[in-house]
């Protein structure tokens, strides 16, 4: 069984090893099942090539659309972006095997100043169109969402885009699906996610810098349009993107956009998560990424995320803004390979692996070679809605493994503490909840923290102990 055991009695360092040498077999072998897939070298990239100069205040979106549709229509291509800025107002919509790509430094960004109108009629499904009560803050080629203070935001993930204003009333390129009403206050707002994939299979976007930075009215709900989105689009690939200051996620990939690999981007100041894969996107690859300074999770694992690699990353002091850790793992996210990372100064925990039922638990994912310090914050500095939780939900540790968790592997980490007295906030190495069952560890490197290094709360010990 796994042990708890004094390193040396000279360096008073730990480590939790498995003496029998033991292993979880069959999550070995799940393991070995995992495929990723990086489509640098397809064909149809090389078809047809267009570029796109950067420059002057007017928007580009569909300057660089026509460009993707252009080459989209022939089969597949590549569209080049050449150093600069280019201003959007509207999302850019990445088509099936096409290549998006920057020659130097090229930043996308859109207006600071945010445009929107309340409307002066409820926006109704079926409907293209919407009656703003100030027209002239919309433009053609905007791309629009909603709001009411009844049923929150509508379209933020797939906006629509006004074509033309005709005596008052913006008329969009595709009908709305959600209604809002004028009686609850609806707005129609120019929100959108700076580059968006729908159905985009085999799509690659590298070398951009998507800076999604806005300043909404102090009092407008937080609109949660993401820096970057992946909906349905399979085999796509992420290289060398810079995203930030995006309303909600920097980077996401969900409804099943299976294979994708996203490699050496940086994410941060997001509003909400740093890279989040959800929706049953298994089979994804995140690796040599910089993630830090996101308001909520730097990684968060969302739904359904099987047999995915997670390597080499930097993930660090993320969740300042709600109270939540570097990397977040949980429902259905199951033979995972998590290794190399080095996760540091995050606000709650390094590593938190949710509570969920047995049958949708984080079960069979692996924790090698990680380097895990420094975290927790005081929770005296952060919001008030954080201090008013209950005690045992402000204790910071390196990994806190919820039940029901079963068949977790803990393999040659590196857990520690080394700030000052009075910034030791990470209180424990580990904390292990009731309901953790056939919990494999060997050889990680555990220093003395504030509180108990391994607190395994299923038997009362501070020990590991039997599974």
């Amino acid at each position: 069984m796994p042990a708890f055991r004094l390193k040396s009695s000279t360096d008073a360092r730990w480590e939790l090893s498995d003496p029998t040498g033991c292993r979880n077999r069959s999550h070995k072998a799940n393991r070995s099942l995992t495929i990723h897939t990086c489509m640098d070298n397809n064909p149809l990239f090389k078809r047809e090539c267009i570029t796109i100069e950067s420059g002057g205040p007017a928007p580009r979106n569909a300057d660089v659309q026509a460009a993707i549709d252009a080459v989209a229509g022939r089969g597949g291509g590549t569209v080049l972006l050449e150093a600069g800025e280019f201003l959007l107002w509207d999302t850019i919509r990445l088509r099936p095997d096409v290549r998006l790509a920057g020659t130097g430094e090229v930043i996308l960004r859109r207006p600071e100043t945010l445009a929107f109108a309340a409307v002066k009629c409820d926006v109704d499904v079926g409907e293209f169109g919407f009656s703003p009560d100030d027209p002239d803050r919309f433009e053609p080629g905007m791309g629009v969402c909603f709001h009411d203070r009844e049923r929150g935001w509508s379209h933020t993930s797939d906006p629509l885009t006004v074509v033309s204003i005709v005596d008052g009333r913006a008329f969009v390129h595709e009908m709305n699906l959600a209604d809002r009403l004028a009686e609850n206050g609806a707005i129609a707002v120019n929100a959108f996610p700076m580059v968006l994939g729908i159905r985009a299979d085999r799509a690659l976007v590298e070398n951009l810098t998507i800076d999604a930075a806005v300043t909404p009215p102090a009092d407008m709900p937080r609109i949660p349009t993401h820096g970057l989105y992946l909906y349905r689009s399979r085999l796509c690939t992420l290289r060398n993107l810079i995203v930030r200051n995006a309303p909600g996620d920097g980077i996401c990939f969900g409804k099943a956009s299976l294979h994708t690999t996203i490699e050496a981007c940086e994410t941060h100041h997001n509003g909400n998560y740093g890279i989040h894969p959800g929706s049953h996107s298994a089979h994804c690859t995140v690796r040599e990424c910089r993630i830090h300074n996101n308001a909520s999770d730097g990684l968060y694992i969302c739904w359904g995320i099987h047999h995915s690699l997670f390597a080499d990353n930097e993930i660090y002091d993320n969740g300042l803004g709600i109270w939540r850790s570097g990397i977040s793992i949980g429902h259905k996210d199951t033979d995972n390979r998590i290794t190399g990372n080095r996760i540091h100064g995050n606000a709650k925990y390094g590593i938190c692996i949710r509570p969920k039922t047995q049958a949708n638990g984080a079960h069979r994912n692996t924790f090698e070679n990680n380097r895990i310090e420094n975290n927790g914050r005081d929770p005296q500095g952060m919001p008030e809605f954080v201090r008013r939780l209950p005690a045992d939900e402000l204790v910071s540790c390196g990994i806190h493994i919820n039940g029901i968790t079963d068949g977790i592997v803990l393999e040659r980490n590196t857990i520690r503490e080394t700030r000052s007295d009075q910034e030791r906030w990470q209180r424990h190495a580990i904390i292990i909840d009731p309901g953790v069952t056939n919990l494999t560890c060997n050889a990680n490197t555990v220093d003395p923290h504030p509180g108990e290094p391994i607190l395994d709360t299923r038997s009362g010990k501070t020990e590991v102990g039997s599974r």
